[in-house]
């Protein structure tokens, strides 16, 4: 059933793309770019240039690299391995459910496929089944440690290694391990306990290690830019920062809100097992926090983990304490179920969504950030090129990045987060290697640009899916760089998507 629901999507997806692979988010390329220049360069980066802490998962792309190593680089390489892994989601949540009827698990894993959903996520590109594989298998080993009667050493050798790899494969993880460990704790597992806080830590501590000896800070930039972001100053600063700022997120993730209620409405109706128990709160407290400190969304994708735990748990309660069937008449029963289909409604209604959606992700990836790759490509190799999304730039073009959004330069990344993106800014940044090209959302910048750089032209795509801004603009910051930039661009314009509008230098070309 995976399967077949990858293959109609990707169908779908490839009409759009002329029959190219194209993934539905820019950051998988990044991710790609920095396993190959791993692989090839042997330089954790966007370019092989130099180092760059760019990506929330340290597994993924080590994986990737991996894979070019074994069989060479390839845009298929994501694909495939989110495949396995979406399948190995799958057959972890079926151990946890073992012991429930056949027909429930049945429903729980066609659910857990739709709801989560995995295959919009394959067809990401990006390490979200990987991530959703990880916290499962780390499900099942706290269960184990609370089932043993001893902490055995190998028991504590899967815990370890659970927990390492869920760390690895997203920082977010974070939010299941620290309550498991707790509770481990209180429970009497204490040696699992400080495994488990051990193992998670020390990807993390090495990576961060190696980023701090680069002039990088301790945590990715993707981590650091993207995190949620709290009220500057006064009373509502207060209630933000406690907890006021996951019930405003929670009141946005309708889904995540009726996953939880079922959860804590399940739990209280019957006491469940110790480990069952134990999950419940990981679930709960993992939610609350990953609202609290994270994002959500963007293509279904940050908090697809929780959905999947959720899904589980939902079906694990399902199965441990059922329903009795209430004396109830036809029309009573019809009732019930239009009321249960009811309150599930959003977490349905995301789930359509998003196979509705995929399709459109990757036709805008297509239309917009891989053409962009694809014109940079020409330039000479190693030409400097400014852009604020960098994956398929990063990915297809043999460029020197300064990335304006700053997951790929630290002196963007700072200022960034100081609030002083300015002129002065993107001048400096400019001067030392005056750029072949300057790619960025003017709606972004518009108070940035220099002003003397010269604006050369636009493109602009029929609709904003998963691009932040329909249209890039391309400026020069000399006149000569604008003149080859333009002949470039017109150059170009025969090999762009019919649907993609340009502009140049006062003349349009629909």
């Amino acid at each position: 059933m995976l399967a077949g629901a990858v293959a109609l999507l990707l169908r779908a997806s490839l009409v759009h793309t002329g029959g190219r692979l194209v993934y539905a988010l820019d950051d998988a390329y990044i991710h790609m770019a920095v396993a190959r220049s791993l692989a090839r360069d042997g330089v954790w980066g966007v370019t092989p240039y130099a180092f760059t802490s760019s990506t929330s998962s340290l597994a993924w792309p080590l994986l990737l690299a991996l894979a070019d190593l074994a069989v060479g680089v390839r845009e298929a390489t994501p694909l495939v391995l989110n495949l396995v892994f979406a399948a190995v989601s799958i057959v972890l949540a079926d151990r946890l459910l073992r012991g429930a009827p056949l027909g429930l698990r049945a429903v729980a894993l066609i659910a857990l496929v739709f709801l989560t959903p995995l295959p919009t996520l394959v067809l990401s590109g990006m390490e979200h089944t990987l991530h959703i594989a990880a916290v499962l298998w780390l499900l099942d080993r706290v269960r184990a440690a609370e089932e043993d009667g001893v902490e055995t050493g190998r028991a504590l050798t899967a815990l370890g290694a659970a927990s390492a790899f869920a760390a690895a494969a997203r920082y977010e993880s974070l939010f299941l391990i620290a309550p498991a460990a707790i509770l481990l704790w209180r429970g009497r597992r204490r040696r699992a306990a400080v495994v488990a806080v051990a193992a998670a830590v020390l990807p993390l501590a090495v990576y961060a290690a190696v980023s701090v000896a680069h002039g990088w800070p301790p945590l990715p930039n993707s981590l650091l830019l993207k995190r949620a972001t709290f009220e500057s100053s006064g009373a509502a600063a207060i209630v933000d920062r406690l907890g006021g700022h996951a019930l405003r997120a929670l009141g946005e993730a309708p889904h995540l809100f009726v996953l939880l209620a079922a959860v804590i409405l399940l739990a209280a109706r019957r006491p469940a097992s110790a480990a069952v128990r134990r999950w419940d709160l990981m679930f709960v407290t993992g939610a609350l926090l990953h609202l609290q400190l994270a994002a959500l969304g963007w293509l279904f994708r940050y908090e697809a983990y929780l959905v999947a735990i959720g899904v589980v748990l939902v079906a694990r309660h399902l199965a441990d304490a059922p329903v009795e069937a209430p004396a109830f008449g036809t029309a009573a029963r019809a009732a019930l179920t239009v009321g249960v289909l009811v309150a599930a409604f959003p977490v349905i209604a995301r789930a359509v969504q998003a196979v509705a959606q995929t399709p459109r992700a990757v036709k805008n990836i297509y239309e917009q950030q891989y053409q962009m790759g694809l014109f940079l490509r020409g330039l000479p190799a190693g030409s400097t090129v400014m852009a604020n999304d960098i994956g398929a730039v990063a990915y297809l073009a043999d460029v020197r990045l300064i990335d304006l959004y700053g997951l790929a330069t630290q002196e963007t990344a700072r200022a960034r987060r100081e609030g002083r993106v300015d002129r002065a800014l993107l001048a400096r940044l400019a001067a030392p290697a005056p750029p072949a090209a300057v790619v960025v959302y003017r709606s972004w910048f518009a108070d940035a640009i220099p002003p003397d750089w010269i604006q050369v032209g636009t493109w602009k795509v029929p609709e904003e899916v998963v691009v932040a801004d329909r249209t890039v603009t391309f400026y020069a910051t000399r006149p000569a760089e604008a003149a080859l930039l333009a002949r470039a661009l017109d150059a170009f314009q025969a090999r762009l998507p019919p649907t993609v509008v340009v502009r140049l230098a006062g003349a349009a070309s629909p």
